[in-house]
This record gives structure tokens, sequence and C-alpha cells, in this order.
């Protein structure tokens, strides 16, 4: 038998309540901050110019960061980081403002670079000789902060567009959970159900390692144990929810980076165009794309650990599929994009692009069962009318 093994890459990882206190360690000169201006407090920006000033640096906020980035935010951000000539980036925000800071970094380092070769997967050039990138996650679900992609839409066409590099990764990861505890219910809901959706597709990748499963089953299990009450508890209950939370849709973006996203990544292409939110697009696709890349030994084995029952691997994981659209229900997650209000006629309009990008997408290709156009396009049209996701009664 061939051998078979891969590296294992991530982040430095800094974790715990009051963890950006550890800024200061860095010892940096010229730090520049993008932010989310709706969720940067005062008295954050305050704290994170203490931080660098207690070594004797500067610190300018360079880049307000409110919506999934346009190629041309990037530029117009990167303009005001040269002039600066920063030795820090610091990201604090959700995955938008941390997707952002990467592609930021990489044009501050080489500013030459086109936009077409920024985009071929894995041909990136080493990071960190000007500048090392700190990400501080404000949120529960992109796990960007340790992933090697950065994602941002074609202003013309609102396809996303993707960077994909290792160097890409942020050289320090701080999972400071004081961020999440005023986030909107909404807001958890979704960004923890992406967190979900990247623990399951990288639990099933076909170049997962062992180590990658493993990571990626605990993970999903954590989040299950906790999403609800992150959402829904009260507001003791919430703290120790919301950190471990936050911890798992890191762990679950370590999974992703070492593996790959799978199918509802895939085919998320009806959220960009729609622009509705990507966590809630990835959980209301998860149970039907489950229900396809099903049966899986990594589903059956989280069934058991949640305590789902099952006489075959098969029957596991079409009850772990019913738990997922139960689970949808209790957060507020639409069963389907008619309940998310999409214009039918629109919709199907679509279907055969988003479709054909689905069954495209890298991620879909390397899920553990690759759908025809036809499989794809009914996998959308039963999303969209919430028919009951179903294991094929083919396996």
């Amino acid at each position: 038998m061939k051998d078979m093994y891969s590296p294992f890459v991530t982040s430095n990882f800094i974790v715990g309540r009051g963890s950006i206190k550890f800024i200061s360690q860095l010892n940096k000169k010229r730090a520049v901050v993008i932010y989310d201006g709706r969720i940067m407090s005062d008295a954050t920006k305050e704290q994170l110019l203490t931080l660098v000033s207690e070594n004797g640096g500067e610190c300018r906020f360079i880049a307000d960061i409110r919506n999934e980035p346009y190629f041309s935010d990037i530029v117009k951000a990167a303009d005001d980081m040269n002039e600066f000539n920063p030795d820090l980036i610091i990201a604090i925000g959700g995955g938008s403002v941390l997707d952002t800071a990467k592609a930021m970094h990489l044009f501050y380092e080489y500013p030459d670079m086109s936009v077409e070769d920024s985009l071929i997967p894995y041909n990136l050039p080493e990071l960190g000789k000007k500048a090392i990138m700190v990400a501080i996650p404000t949120t529960s679900g992109t796990g960007s902060e340790t992933t090697s992609a950065a994602v941002f839409i074609d202003h013309e066409t609102k396809a996303k567009r993707l960077m994909l590099s290792n160097e890409l990764i942020p050289a320090y990861a701080i999972l400071d959970a004081d961020f999440t505890d005023t986030l909107p219910k909404s807001v958890a809901s979704h960004t923890g159900m992406d967190a979900l959706t990247h623990a399951l597709e990288a639990s099933v990748c076909v170049t997962a390692s062992p180590m990658v499963v493993s990571i990626a089953i605990s993970a999903a299990l954590d989040i299950l144990e906790n999403l609800k009450i992150s959402v829904l508890g009260n507001e003791d209950e919430k703290l120790s929810a919301r950190e471990a939370c936050h911890v798992a849709a890191s762990l679950s973006g370590v999974a992703i980076t070492n593996s790959c996203a799978g199918l509802a990544h895939g085919f998320d292409q009806p959220g960009a165009y729609f622009d509705l939110p990507h966590g809630m697009v990835c959980g209301l696709l998860l149970p039907y794309t489950t229900a396809f890349a099903s049966p899986h030994p990594s589903y059956a084995k989280l069934a058991k650990r949640l305590g789902l029952k099952g006489d075959s691997e098969k029957e596991l994981c079409q009850n772990l599929v019913d738990y997922l659209v139960n689970f949808n229900k209790a957060i507020g997650i639409p069963l389907s994009f008619a309940e998310a209000g999409i214009d039918e006629e629109i919709f199907f309009d679509k279907l055969e692009d988003f479709a054909t990008l689905a069954i495209s997408a890298v991620a879909t290709k390397l899920s553990p069962k690759i759908p025809s156009l036809e499989q794809a396009k009914e996998l959308l049209k039963n999303a969209y009318y919430g028919n009951k996701p179903f294991i094929s009664s083919e396996v």
C-alpha cells in the first residue's frame, strides 16, 4: 500500500478571556488595525492603542469593513497600509474583516502581484517579511483566524473568489471570548452553523487525515452541545457556551485548513446572489448535503456520540440528518430558501447557474460523493421547497 501522509498547519493560538493583552508582548512599533466599526467600541480602540504604545509603538486604524469584501475594498485599504508601512497587522472582527486583512497583507508585501496570480491555489510567496498578522475573531463561525483562505466577491458578477495558501494563515489567533458576549442571537446562530458545517465537512473530506477527523468530530460535538445555549440560554449560561463555541469554531477552521470544506460550501452560491448570511445558508443546506454524502463513518461516529440510535451506518446517518433539521428549527435557521424569502421564479431562473458553479467548486470535488449536474439541481430544488432530506436508497 502506498504511504499516505500529510502535514498539519495552524496558527499560534492565544486562548482565554482577556487574551487580547498578548499584543503588547509582540513589541511591534507600527501597527495597523482592520476592523468592523459596528462592533469596535471606543474602549477596545483605546485598549489597542495602549497595548501597542506600551513599547513605544504607534497604532493606526485604517479599514472599517462592514460587509463581505469586494476586491475594490481590499485595494483601497492596501493603499493606506502601504503609506503607513506597518510591522504588525491586527485584524479584529468577523470573517469578512479577517479575510480582508489577509488579502491586504499579501498585497502589502507584494504590491506588484496581479489579482489573477493571487487566485492560483497554493502558489503565493512567503508572507511575514514586512509584517506579521494577528487575527482576533469577534464571531464564532468562519474560523478565518486559522484558515488558509481569503474570500471576496467579484463586484460585477457577485461570484465568490478565493485566495488559497497556507501563507495566508495569520501568525497568531487570539481567541478572546469577551468579544462574543454581546453578539445578537441571529449572529451567534448563523456563525455557529458556519462553524458546524466546517466541522462536519472536514470530517468527511477525502483528504482528511486521522488528526483532522478527530478534531472535526470533537469540534462538531462541542458546537451541537453549546450552540443552543449560546443562542437561547440566559446570560449566565451564555458565558461558558459562547466560549466553548468560540474555541470550537477555530478548531473547525483548523480542520478545513488541513483538509477542505465540502458540499454546503460548494452549493452556497445562492447566498451571495441573494445577499443572505453565509452561515444561515450553510445551516439551511447542511441537512441536504449531509444526506447526499451519507452514509459515512464520521457521520455515524458523531451520531453515536450524540446518543442517537441506529442498527446500521445508514440509519445512524439518517438520524443525524433529522437531528440537524430539528437543530436548525430550534435556533432559528430557515429550513428552505422559500422560508428565507427568496423569490421562486428568480431562484429557478438561476438554478442551472447555481448548480453548475456548485459542481465545479473545489469543496464539492473533495467531498466523499460528487453530484452530477442533475443531482445538484435536485438538491437545490429540495432545499428551496424544504423537502425532507433522505439518504438515497441506492446506497
